[in-house]
């Protein structure tokens, strides 16, 4: 699941630091807000 997590995160930013900075604070958010521990392709898909 987490090389899906990653792909997922290269393809939506395309290596863009900024954008990856902005996409991994918003996933910390979905993780928080519904109590989660793990990153998978769905959540990165809903931080999008």
């Amino acid at each position: 699941m987490a090389a899906e997590a990653v792909a997922a995160i290269t393809r939506i930013t395309n290596g863009n630091f900024r954008l990856t900075t902005r996409l991994v604070d918003q996933i910390e958010r979905v993780l928080e807000i519904n109590e989660m521990t793990a990153v998978t392709k769905e959540v990165v898909e809903a931080a999008r």
